[in-house]
Protein backbone atom coordinates (compact mmCIF):
# COMPACT_ATOMS: atom_id res chain seq x y z
CA UNK A 1 0.00 0.00 0.00
CA UNK A 2 1.50 3.29 -0.95
CA UNK A 3 0.93 6.94 0.33
CA UNK A 4 1.24 10.04 -2.00
CA UNK A 5 1.85 12.62 0.15
CA UNK A 6 0.57 16.00 -1.62
CA UNK A 7 3.16 19.31 -0.58
CA UNK A 8 0.69 22.34 1.16
CA UNK A 9 1.01 25.53 -1.74
CA UNK A 10 2.66 27.71 0.83
CA UNK A 11 5.99 24.96 0.91
CA UNK A 12 5.81 25.10 -3.03
CA UNK A 13 6.06 28.91 -2.76
CA UNK A 14 8.72 29.52 -0.12
CA UNK A 15 10.77 27.05 -2.12
CA UNK A 16 10.63 28.76 -5.07
CA UNK A 17 11.14 32.21 -3.05
CA UNK A 18 14.24 30.29 -1.95
CA UNK A 19 15.36 29.76 -5.20
CA UNK A 20 15.02 33.17 -6.26
CA UNK A 21 17.18 34.65 -2.97
CA UNK A 22 19.97 31.98 -3.99
CA UNK A 23 19.74 33.47 -8.47
CA UNK A 24 19.66 36.82 -6.83
CA UNK A 25 22.68 36.19 -4.67
CA UNK A 26 24.36 34.25 -7.21
CA UNK A 27 24.13 37.21 -9.94
CA UNK A 28 25.29 39.98 -7.40
CA UNK A 29 28.45 37.85 -6.61
CA UNK A 30 29.17 37.21 -10.44
CA UNK A 31 28.77 40.83 -10.75
CA UNK A 32 30.98 41.59 -7.77
CA UNK A 33 33.61 39.62 -9.17
CA UNK A 34 33.86 41.16 -12.58
CA UNK A 35 33.62 44.61 -11.22
CA UNK A 36 36.48 43.98 -8.89
CA UNK A 37 38.56 42.86 -11.98
CA UNK A 38 37.72 46.72 -12.92
CA UNK A 39 41.03 49.44 -12.67
CA UNK A 40 39.67 51.13 -9.90
CA UNK A 41 40.52 52.17 -6.39
CA UNK A 42 40.51 48.82 -4.17
CA UNK A 43 37.82 50.92 -2.21
CA UNK A 44 35.23 51.75 -4.95
CA UNK A 45 36.65 48.38 -6.31
CA UNK A 46 34.91 46.94 -2.98
CA UNK A 47 31.76 48.94 -2.79
CA UNK A 48 30.73 50.29 -6.67
CA UNK A 49 28.82 46.66 -7.25
CA UNK A 50 26.52 47.96 -4.65
CA UNK A 51 25.21 50.81 -6.50
CA UNK A 52 21.93 50.09 -7.36
CA UNK A 53 22.12 51.27 -11.33
CA UNK A 54 25.14 48.64 -11.21
CA UNK A 55 23.18 45.71 -10.31
CA UNK A 56 21.59 43.59 -12.91
CA UNK A 57 17.97 44.50 -13.55
CA UNK A 58 16.80 41.52 -13.07
CA UNK A 59 18.46 40.86 -9.43
CA UNK A 60 15.58 41.64 -7.03
CA UNK A 61 16.53 43.65 -4.32
CA UNK A 62 13.17 43.56 -2.24
CA UNK A 63 14.12 46.59 0.00
CA UNK A 64 15.17 48.65 -2.47
CA UNK A 65 12.49 50.30 -4.52
CA UNK A 66 14.22 50.30 -8.26
CA UNK A 67 10.57 51.44 -9.40
CA UNK A 68 10.62 54.96 -11.61
CA UNK A 69 8.71 57.22 -8.83
CA UNK A 70 7.82 61.00 -9.91
CA UNK A 71 6.56 63.67 -7.81
CA UNK A 72 6.07 67.80 -9.22
CA UNK A 73 6.23 70.57 -7.48
CA UNK A 74 4.24 73.43 -9.74
CA UNK A 75 6.20 76.00 -12.33
CA UNK A 76 9.42 75.10 -10.73
CA UNK A 77 9.22 71.15 -12.37
CA UNK A 78 9.67 67.55 -11.01
CA UNK A 79 11.72 64.82 -9.19
CA UNK A 80 11.80 61.29 -10.02
CA UNK A 81 13.94 58.74 -7.36
CA UNK A 82 15.25 56.06 -10.14
CA UNK A 83 18.07 52.98 -9.45
CA UNK A 84 20.96 55.42 -9.61
CA UNK A 85 19.58 57.24 -6.67
CA UNK A 86 20.34 53.59 -4.36
CA UNK A 87 23.39 51.92 -3.35
CA UNK A 88 23.23 49.09 -0.88
CA UNK A 89 25.79 51.05 1.95
CA UNK A 90 26.41 54.44 0.73
CA UNK A 91 22.34 55.58 0.07
CA UNK A 92 20.35 53.02 0.66
CA UNK A 93 17.36 55.05 1.70
CA UNK A 94 15.70 57.63 -0.47
CA UNK A 95 12.73 60.10 0.27
CA UNK A 96 10.96 63.07 -1.52
CA UNK A 97 11.60 66.38 -0.52
CA UNK A 98 9.16 68.18 2.40
CA UNK A 99 6.44 70.57 0.69
CA UNK A 100 7.70 73.84 -0.56
CA UNK A 101 5.50 75.61 2.28
CA UNK A 102 7.48 73.51 4.78
CA UNK A 103 10.96 73.92 3.24
CA UNK A 104 10.02 78.06 2.58
CA UNK A 105 13.09 78.49 0.24
CA UNK A 106 13.82 82.50 0.31
CA UNK A 107 16.36 84.43 -1.47
CA UNK A 108 17.52 87.53 0.19
CA UNK A 109 19.59 89.97 -1.66
CA UNK A 110 22.35 91.79 -0.34
CA UNK A 111 24.68 94.73 -2.09
CA UNK A 112 26.54 97.62 -1.26
CA UNK A 113 23.31 99.28 -1.60
CA UNK A 114 22.18 97.23 1.51
CA UNK A 115 25.27 95.36 2.92
CA UNK A 116 23.48 94.26 6.13
CA UNK A 117 19.62 94.99 5.14
CA UNK A 118 18.06 91.84 3.26
CA UNK A 119 15.95 92.68 0.30
CA UNK A 120 13.79 89.25 -0.25
CA UNK A 121 13.15 88.37 -3.78
CA UNK A 122 10.85 86.31 -5.26
CA UNK A 123 11.43 84.60 -8.66
CA UNK A 124 6.85 84.80 -9.41
CA UNK A 125 7.03 88.16 -8.01
CA UNK A 126 9.34 90.35 -10.74
CA UNK A 127 8.63 93.56 -8.59
CA UNK A 128 10.12 92.07 -5.88
CA UNK A 129 13.38 91.87 -7.96
CA UNK A 130 12.72 95.39 -10.08
CA UNK A 131 12.33 97.42 -7.26
CA UNK A 132 15.62 95.40 -5.20
CA UNK A 133 18.99 96.38 -5.83
CA UNK A 134 19.76 93.98 -7.58
CA UNK A 135 22.05 95.25 -11.12
CA UNK A 136 21.90 92.66 -14.05
CA UNK A 137 25.30 94.22 -15.08
CA UNK A 138 27.16 92.78 -12.28
CA UNK A 139 28.20 89.33 -11.05
CA UNK A 140 25.81 87.23 -8.92
CA UNK A 141 26.91 85.29 -5.79
CA UNK A 142 24.58 82.69 -4.23
CA UNK A 143 25.69 81.51 -0.53
CA UNK A 144 24.04 78.02 0.02
CA UNK A 145 24.24 76.86 3.53
CA UNK A 146 24.38 73.47 4.94
CA UNK A 147 22.18 70.86 7.12
CA UNK A 148 21.27 72.43 10.42
CA UNK A 149 22.80 75.56 9.15
CA UNK A 150 20.78 78.73 8.55
CA UNK A 151 20.91 82.56 7.40
CA UNK A 152 21.68 84.24 11.17
CA UNK A 153 25.01 81.39 11.28
CA UNK A 154 27.86 83.54 11.82
CA UNK A 155 29.89 82.24 8.81
CA UNK A 156 27.27 83.38 6.40
CA UNK A 157 27.33 87.15 7.15
CA UNK A 158 30.84 87.24 7.28
CA UNK A 159 30.76 85.64 3.94
CA UNK A 160 28.63 88.37 2.51
CA UNK A 161 30.36 91.20 4.15
CA UNK A 162 33.65 90.15 2.69
CA UNK A 163 32.35 89.45 -0.79
CA UNK A 164 30.16 92.85 -0.87
CA UNK A 165 33.47 94.36 0.07
CA UNK A 166 34.94 94.02 -3.16
CA UNK A 167 31.96 95.97 -4.76
CA UNK A 168 30.13 95.20 -7.97
CA UNK A 169 28.63 92.29 -6.61
CA UNK A 170 24.98 90.61 -6.50
CA UNK A 171 25.37 88.49 -3.26
CA UNK A 172 22.31 86.37 -2.61
CA UNK A 173 22.00 84.16 0.63
CA UNK A 174 19.73 81.50 0.01
CA UNK A 175 17.46 80.38 3.13
CA UNK A 176 16.28 76.78 3.50
CA UNK A 177 16.33 76.25 7.70
CA UNK A 178 12.68 74.71 6.63
CA UNK A 179 14.16 71.96 5.01
CA UNK A 180 18.15 72.09 6.29
CA UNK A 181 17.33 70.31 10.17
CA UNK A 182 17.28 66.54 10.76
CA UNK A 183 16.66 63.51 9.98
CA UNK A 184 19.88 64.35 7.88
CA UNK A 185 18.29 61.75 5.24
CA UNK A 186 15.24 63.95 4.78
CA UNK A 187 17.83 67.22 4.53
CA UNK A 188 19.83 65.60 1.57
CA UNK A 189 16.30 64.97 -0.07
CA UNK A 190 15.18 68.45 0.68
CA UNK A 191 18.36 70.26 -1.50
CA UNK A 192 16.79 68.38 -4.38
CA UNK A 193 13.73 71.01 -4.13
CA UNK A 194 15.47 73.75 -3.15
CA UNK A 195 18.20 73.62 -6.07
CA UNK A 196 14.59 73.79 -8.18
CA UNK A 197 13.51 76.79 -6.34
CA UNK A 198 16.81 78.43 -7.31
CA UNK A 199 16.96 77.26 -10.99
CA UNK A 200 13.58 79.05 -11.09
CA UNK A 201 14.99 81.81 -10.13
CA UNK A 202 17.58 82.11 -11.95
CA UNK A 203 15.34 81.08 -15.16
CA UNK A 204 13.16 84.88 -14.09
CA UNK A 205 16.80 86.24 -13.75
CA UNK A 206 17.90 85.28 -17.49
CA UNK A 207 14.31 86.03 -19.10
CA UNK A 208 13.17 88.92 -17.14
CA UNK A 209 16.49 90.63 -16.55
CA UNK A 210 19.24 89.24 -19.36
CA UNK A 211 21.09 87.88 -16.45
CA UNK A 212 23.78 85.12 -18.41
CA UNK A 213 24.47 82.29 -16.23
CA UNK A 214 28.35 82.36 -16.88
CA UNK A 215 28.05 85.54 -14.95
CA UNK A 216 26.31 82.82 -12.04
CA UNK A 217 28.64 81.50 -8.83
CA UNK A 218 27.65 79.69 -6.64
CA UNK A 219 29.49 78.55 -3.16
CA UNK A 220 27.94 75.79 -0.90
CA UNK A 221 28.78 74.34 1.96
CA UNK A 222 28.27 70.64 2.87
CA UNK A 223 24.67 69.83 1.70
CA UNK A 224 24.98 73.28 0.16
CA UNK A 225 27.35 72.13 -2.33
CA UNK A 226 25.53 69.47 -3.32
CA UNK A 227 22.64 71.57 -4.25
CA UNK A 228 24.07 73.75 -6.05
CA UNK A 229 25.52 70.87 -8.29
CA UNK A 230 22.01 70.43 -8.62
CA UNK A 231 21.23 73.84 -9.79
CA UNK A 232 23.91 72.87 -12.16
CA UNK A 233 22.12 70.16 -13.41
CA UNK A 234 19.25 72.38 -14.12
CA UNK A 235 20.70 75.06 -15.77
CA UNK A 236 23.13 74.90 -18.56
CA UNK A 237 26.40 77.18 -18.69
CA UNK A 238 26.50 78.23 -14.98
CA UNK A 239 29.65 79.75 -14.63
CA UNK A 240 31.21 78.77 -11.66
CA UNK A 241 30.41 76.50 -8.40
CA UNK A 242 32.49 76.33 -5.41
CA UNK A 243 32.21 73.65 -2.97
CA UNK A 244 33.22 73.61 0.63
CA UNK A 245 33.62 70.87 1.74
CA UNK A 246 30.55 68.97 0.31
CA UNK A 247 29.27 66.88 2.48
CA UNK A 248 30.34 62.58 2.70
CA UNK A 249 27.18 60.80 3.74
CA UNK A 250 24.73 59.46 0.65
CA UNK A 251 27.13 61.47 -1.40
CA UNK A 252 30.43 59.55 -1.45
CA UNK A 253 30.56 57.03 -3.72
CA UNK A 254 27.67 58.27 -5.97
CA UNK A 255 27.27 58.64 -9.68
CA UNK A 256 27.51 61.94 -11.14
CA UNK A 257 24.04 62.80 -11.18
CA UNK A 258 23.60 62.04 -7.26
CA UNK A 259 26.19 64.76 -6.39
CA UNK A 260 28.56 67.74 -7.42
CA UNK A 261 30.46 67.07 -10.44
CA UNK A 262 32.46 69.02 -13.14
CA UNK A 263 29.47 68.77 -15.51
CA UNK A 264 27.49 71.21 -13.56
CA UNK A 265 29.18 74.37 -13.98
CA UNK A 266 32.12 75.84 -16.20
CA UNK A 267 34.14 75.49 -13.72
CA UNK A 268 34.29 73.68 -10.40
CA UNK A 269 36.67 73.99 -7.57
CA UNK A 270 36.46 72.00 -4.49
CA UNK A 271 37.89 72.79 -1.07
CA UNK A 272 38.03 69.37 1.24
CA UNK A 273 38.88 69.69 5.04
CA UNK A 274 36.67 66.66 6.73
CA UNK A 275 37.43 63.80 4.49
CA UNK A 276 37.81 61.36 7.17
CA UNK A 277 36.47 58.39 6.01
CA UNK A 278 34.37 55.64 7.91
CA UNK A 279 35.58 52.92 5.49
CA UNK A 280 38.83 53.34 5.97
CA UNK A 281 38.66 52.82 9.74
CA UNK A 282 39.32 56.32 10.92
CA UNK A 283 37.21 59.11 12.91
CA UNK A 284 34.51 59.62 10.56
CA UNK A 285 34.23 62.78 8.93
CA UNK A 286 31.04 65.02 7.53
CA UNK A 287 33.27 66.14 3.91
CA UNK A 288 33.77 63.91 1.12
CA UNK A 289 37.57 62.54 0.14
CA UNK A 290 36.39 62.07 -3.07
CA UNK A 291 37.78 64.33 -5.89
CA UNK A 292 34.47 65.73 -7.72
CA UNK A 293 35.78 69.46 -9.64
CA UNK A 294 37.79 70.31 -12.21
CA UNK A 295 40.10 71.50 -9.00
CA UNK A 296 40.07 69.57 -5.92
CA UNK A 297 41.79 71.09 -3.12
CA UNK A 298 42.76 69.39 0.00
CA UNK A 299 44.96 71.98 2.12
CA UNK A 300 46.67 69.76 4.83
CA UNK A 301 45.68 66.65 3.20
CA UNK A 302 41.68 67.24 3.63
CA UNK A 303 41.22 65.52 7.00
CA UNK A 304 42.51 66.73 10.30
CA UNK A 305 42.86 70.46 10.42
CA UNK A 306 45.64 71.99 12.69
CA UNK A 307 43.83 73.26 16.03
CA UNK A 308 41.09 70.84 15.84
CA UNK A 309 42.00 68.16 17.56
CA UNK A 310 40.53 68.38 20.93
CA UNK A 311 43.13 66.09 22.52
CA UNK A 312 45.50 68.65 21.68
CA UNK A 313 45.48 72.63 20.93
CA UNK A 314 42.00 72.89 19.91
CA UNK A 315 40.70 71.91 22.89
CA UNK A 316 41.62 75.30 24.36
CA UNK A 317 39.58 77.25 21.76
CA UNK A 318 36.09 76.47 22.72
CA UNK A 319 36.31 78.45 25.88
CA UNK A 320 37.91 81.44 23.87
CA UNK A 321 34.95 80.68 21.14
CA UNK A 322 32.36 80.71 23.20
CA UNK A 323 33.34 84.18 24.80
CA UNK A 324 33.77 85.65 21.59
CA UNK A 325 31.69 84.29 19.26
CA UNK A 326 29.12 82.97 21.58
CA UNK A 327 27.38 79.23 21.94
CA UNK A 328 26.84 78.36 18.13
CA UNK A 329 30.30 79.05 16.89
CA UNK A 330 31.53 76.85 20.07
CA UNK A 331 29.34 74.22 19.10
CA UNK A 332 30.83 74.03 15.95
CA UNK A 333 34.41 73.59 16.64
CA UNK A 334 33.05 71.37 19.31
CA UNK A 335 31.51 69.17 16.72
CA UNK A 336 32.61 70.19 13.15
CA UNK A 337 35.85 71.87 13.06
CA UNK A 338 37.55 70.08 10.07
CA UNK A 339 34.14 70.57 8.25
CA UNK A 340 34.00 74.17 8.61
CA UNK A 341 37.69 74.90 8.16
CA UNK A 342 36.75 75.22 4.60
CA UNK A 343 34.39 77.90 5.44
CA UNK A 344 37.04 80.18 6.96
CA UNK A 345 39.79 78.93 4.77
CA UNK A 346 37.41 80.65 1.69
CA UNK A 347 36.16 83.63 3.66
CA UNK A 348 39.86 84.68 4.32
CA UNK A 349 40.69 83.94 0.34
CA UNK A 350 38.49 86.51 -0.78
CA UNK A 351 39.97 89.96 0.66
CA UNK A 352 43.35 88.61 2.13
CA UNK A 353 46.56 89.62 0.93
CA UNK A 354 48.27 86.16 1.39
CA UNK A 355 47.74 83.68 -1.63
CA UNK A 356 46.41 80.56 -1.03
CA UNK A 357 48.56 78.54 -3.32
CA UNK A 358 48.59 74.67 -3.87
CA UNK A 359 50.47 72.13 -5.49
CA UNK A 360 49.09 69.28 -7.92
CA UNK A 361 50.92 66.48 -6.50
CA UNK A 362 49.93 62.51 -6.45
CA UNK A 363 49.34 63.04 -2.05
CA UNK A 364 50.17 65.17 0.47
CA UNK A 365 53.53 62.90 1.48
CA UNK A 366 54.75 63.85 -1.66
CA UNK A 367 53.89 67.32 -1.46
CA UNK A 368 55.42 67.37 2.04
CA UNK A 369 58.57 66.04 0.77
CA UNK A 370 59.35 69.06 -1.86
CA UNK A 371 58.50 66.52 -5.00
CA UNK A 372 55.85 68.44 -6.63
CA UNK A 373 57.30 72.07 -5.58
CA UNK A 374 57.86 74.14 -8.82
CA UNK A 375 54.74 76.14 -10.73
CA UNK A 376 55.71 75.00 -14.13
CA UNK A 377 53.19 73.09 -16.33
CA UNK A 378 50.12 74.73 -14.32
CA UNK A 379 51.37 72.92 -11.73
CA UNK A 380 50.29 75.78 -8.81
CA UNK A 381 46.64 76.43 -8.33
CA UNK A 382 44.99 79.37 -6.02
CA UNK A 383 42.67 78.01 -4.00
CA UNK A 384 39.78 79.74 -2.83
CA UNK A 385 37.80 83.03 -4.10
CA UNK A 386 40.86 83.42 -6.75
CA UNK A 387 41.04 80.13 -7.83
CA UNK A 388 41.23 80.15 -12.23
CA UNK A 389 39.73 77.60 -14.48
CA UNK A 390 41.91 75.07 -15.55
CA UNK A 391 43.87 75.55 -18.97
CA UNK A 392 42.25 72.40 -20.79
CA UNK A 393 38.63 74.25 -19.88
CA UNK A 394 39.75 77.68 -21.73
CA UNK A 395 41.04 75.94 -24.54
CA UNK A 396 37.57 74.17 -24.65
CA UNK A 397 35.83 78.23 -24.66
CA UNK A 398 34.44 80.11 -27.65
CA UNK A 399 37.92 81.92 -27.68
CA UNK A 400 40.48 80.25 -30.49
CA UNK A 401 43.83 81.05 -28.58
CA UNK A 402 45.09 81.78 -25.55
CA UNK A 403 47.99 84.31 -24.58
CA UNK A 404 51.10 82.46 -23.68
CA UNK A 405 51.30 84.17 -20.68
CA UNK A 406 47.83 82.78 -19.62
CA UNK A 407 48.57 79.47 -20.38
CA UNK A 408 51.51 79.76 -17.75
CA UNK A 409 49.20 81.15 -14.77
CA UNK A 410 46.40 78.69 -15.75
CA UNK A 411 46.61 75.42 -13.65
CA UNK A 412 45.71 71.43 -14.73
CA UNK A 413 43.03 69.78 -13.77
CA UNK A 414 43.79 67.49 -10.60
CA UNK A 415 44.30 67.45 -6.77
CA UNK A 416 46.32 69.85 -4.89
CA UNK A 417 47.60 70.43 -1.89
CA UNK A 418 48.90 72.87 0.68
CA UNK A 419 49.23 73.28 4.47
CA UNK A 420 47.92 76.07 6.55
CA UNK A 421 48.03 77.38 9.71
CA UNK A 422 45.93 76.34 12.95
CA UNK A 423 44.15 79.73 13.35
CA UNK A 424 43.83 83.12 11.79
CA UNK A 425 45.96 84.09 9.29
CA UNK A 426 45.16 80.69 8.08
CA UNK A 427 46.77 81.28 5.28
CA UNK A 428 50.81 80.42 5.19
CA UNK A 429 53.56 80.73 2.71
CA UNK A 430 55.20 77.84 1.69
CA UNK A 431 59.11 77.20 1.65
CA UNK A 432 61.12 73.94 0.43
CA UNK A 433 64.47 73.05 2.40
CA UNK A 434 67.02 71.39 0.28
CA UNK A 435 69.94 70.52 2.68
CA UNK A 436 72.79 68.34 0.47
CA UNK A 437 74.53 66.32 2.87
CA UNK A 438 78.27 66.06 2.37
CA UNK A 439 79.89 62.47 3.29
CA UNK A 440 83.68 62.33 4.80
CA UNK A 441 85.72 59.57 5.47
CA UNK A 442 84.80 60.49 9.44
CA UNK A 443 81.34 60.49 8.66
CA UNK A 444 78.74 57.83 9.60
CA UNK A 445 76.30 56.36 6.52
CA UNK A 446 73.12 57.84 8.61
CA UNK A 447 72.43 59.31 11.30
CA UNK A 448 68.97 60.00 13.52
CA UNK A 449 68.07 63.24 14.88
CA UNK A 450 66.10 66.79 14.55
CA UNK A 451 66.77 69.36 12.63
CA UNK A 452 65.84 73.27 13.22
CA UNK A 453 66.70 76.31 10.90
CA UNK A 454 66.79 79.97 11.47
CA UNK A 455 66.06 82.38 8.23
CA UNK A 456 67.59 85.91 7.15
CA UNK A 457 66.59 87.94 4.91
CA UNK A 458 66.28 91.87 4.34
CA UNK A 459 62.62 91.66 5.62
CA UNK A 460 63.53 90.30 8.72
CA UNK A 461 63.85 86.72 10.76
CA UNK A 462 62.40 83.59 11.26
CA UNK A 463 63.79 81.60 13.96
CA UNK A 464 62.60 77.96 15.21
CA UNK A 465 61.76 76.70 11.84
CA UNK A 466 61.25 72.93 12.27
CA UNK A 467 62.70 70.66 9.37
CA UNK A 468 61.98 67.09 10.92
CA UNK A 469 58.22 68.09 11.49
CA UNK A 470 57.51 64.16 11.18
CA UNK A 471 59.61 63.63 14.46
CA UNK A 472 63.24 62.17 14.34
CA UNK A 473 64.33 61.56 11.07
CA UNK A 474 66.89 59.67 9.54
CA UNK A 475 69.99 61.77 7.43
CA UNK A 476 72.05 59.78 5.28
CA UNK A 477 75.29 61.83 4.33
CA UNK A 478 75.97 62.39 0.49
CA UNK A 479 72.58 62.81 -0.26
CA UNK A 480 70.09 64.90 0.21
CA UNK A 481 67.12 65.32 2.57
CA UNK A 482 64.23 67.67 1.51
CA UNK A 483 61.21 69.17 3.74
CA UNK A 484 58.51 71.57 3.08
CA UNK A 485 57.92 73.90 5.74
CA UNK A 486 55.40 77.21 5.87
CA UNK A 487 55.09 80.43 7.87
CA UNK A 488 52.86 83.71 7.66
CA UNK A 489 55.57 85.42 6.89
CA UNK A 490 57.23 86.09 3.21
CA UNK A 491 60.42 86.89 3.24
CA UNK A 492 60.76 88.10 -0.01
CA UNK A 493 63.46 87.34 -2.88
CA UNK A 494 66.81 86.75 -1.33
CA UNK A 495 67.72 85.29 1.64
CA UNK A 496 71.09 86.17 3.18
CA UNK A 497 71.95 83.95 6.03
CA UNK A 498 70.47 80.53 7.39
CA UNK A 499 71.43 79.11 10.93
CA UNK A 500 71.19 75.15 11.02
CA UNK A 501 70.87 73.23 15.04
CA UNK A 502 71.52 69.70 14.77
CA UNK A 503 70.36 67.05 17.50
CA UNK A 504 71.23 63.99 17.58
CA UNK A 505 68.89 61.07 18.48
CA UNK A 506 69.23 57.99 20.40
CA UNK A 507 66.89 55.24 20.50
CA UNK A 508 67.57 52.25 23.00
CA UNK A 509 64.73 50.03 20.88
CA UNK A 510 67.31 50.46 17.86
CA UNK A 511 70.90 49.42 18.68
CA UNK A 512 72.31 51.01 15.06
CA UNK A 513 71.22 54.41 16.55
CA UNK A 514 73.15 54.46 20.07
CA UNK A 515 76.11 56.71 19.43
CA UNK A 516 78.23 56.30 22.87
CA UNK A 517 81.87 55.82 22.40
CA UNK A 518 82.17 53.96 18.89
CA UNK A 519 80.50 56.09 16.41
CA UNK A 520 80.27 59.59 15.08
CA UNK A 521 77.16 61.71 16.14
CA UNK A 522 78.09 64.53 13.57
CA UNK A 523 76.13 65.63 10.76
CA UNK A 524 78.21 67.12 7.77
CA UNK A 525 76.24 69.76 5.31
CA UNK A 526 77.47 70.92 2.26
CA UNK A 527 74.97 73.59 1.30
CA UNK A 528 71.13 74.61 2.04
CA UNK A 529 69.17 75.55 -0.28
CA UNK A 530 65.83 77.79 0.26
CA UNK A 531 62.86 78.12 -2.22
CA UNK A 532 59.79 80.47 -1.78
CA UNK A 533 56.93 79.34 -3.85
CA UNK A 534 54.85 82.18 -6.02
CA UNK A 535 52.51 81.82 -8.40
CA UNK A 536 53.59 83.04 -11.74
CA UNK A 537 52.44 85.79 -13.29
CA UNK A 538 52.60 88.18 -16.62
CA UNK A 539 55.77 90.58 -15.11
CA UNK A 540 57.49 87.85 -13.12
CA UNK A 541 57.35 83.75 -14.72
CA UNK A 542 59.69 82.45 -12.68
CA UNK A 543 57.12 80.91 -10.06
CA UNK A 544 59.97 80.60 -7.58
CA UNK A 545 62.71 81.97 -5.55
CA UNK A 546 65.90 80.29 -4.80
CA UNK A 547 68.89 80.71 -2.87
CA UNK A 548 71.51 78.37 -2.19
CA UNK A 549 73.53 79.42 0.68
CA UNK A 550 77.16 77.76 1.79
CA UNK A 551 79.47 77.25 4.54
CA UNK A 552 82.23 80.18 4.94
CA UNK A 553 85.26 78.38 6.08
CA UNK A 554 85.48 75.13 4.10
CA UNK A 555 83.74 72.56 1.46
CA UNK A 556 81.24 71.19 3.94
CA UNK A 557 80.23 72.17 7.60
CA UNK A 558 80.35 70.06 10.86
CA UNK A 559 77.64 70.03 13.29
CA UNK A 560 78.08 68.49 16.17
CA UNK A 561 75.77 67.27 18.38
CA UNK A 562 73.11 70.39 20.07
CA UNK A 563 75.70 72.27 17.90
CA UNK A 564 74.58 75.10 14.96
CA UNK A 565 76.19 75.95 11.64
CA UNK A 566 75.60 79.41 9.37
CA UNK A 567 75.67 79.28 5.83
CA UNK A 568 75.66 82.56 3.17
CA UNK A 569 74.87 83.32 0.14
CA UNK A 570 78.05 83.20 -0.92
CA UNK A 571 78.15 79.92 -2.91
CA UNK A 572 81.07 80.10 -5.50
CA UNK A 573 79.47 76.90 -7.58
Amino acid sequence: MSLEVQQHPSINKCKKTRMNAVTSFLQILYFLIIVSLSEAGPLDVALSWARADKIPIDVNLPWLPFENETRCYGEIGCLNITREWYHLIYRPFNVFPLPRSVINTRFILYTEENPTDGQLLVADEGDSIAKSNFNPEWETKFIIHGFIDTPLSNWVSEMRDELIARGKLNVIVVDWAGGSLPLYTQATANTRLVALEMAHLIRTLQTKFNVQPQDIHLIGHSLGAHTAGYVGQQIQGIGRITGLDPAEPYFQGMGPTVRLDPSDAEFVDVIHTDGRSFFLLEMPGYGMSQPCGHIDFYPNNGKEQPGCALSQEGGTLIPLTLIKDGIEEASRVLLACNHVRAIKLFIDSINGKCPYIAHRCPSYQHFLAGRCFKCTAGNCAQMGYHATMPIMLQLNSSENEILPETRIMAPQPGKYFLATGKEYPFCQRHYRFTVELARPRSAETWVQGFLTAAIYSERGALRGIDLTPRGTTRLEHGTKYQVVVTNPHDLGDKIRKVELNWSHDMNVLEPRTLCLFWCNDHLYVRSVTVEMMQMPSREKRNANTSNRLCSPKREYADISNRGSSVFYDNCKR
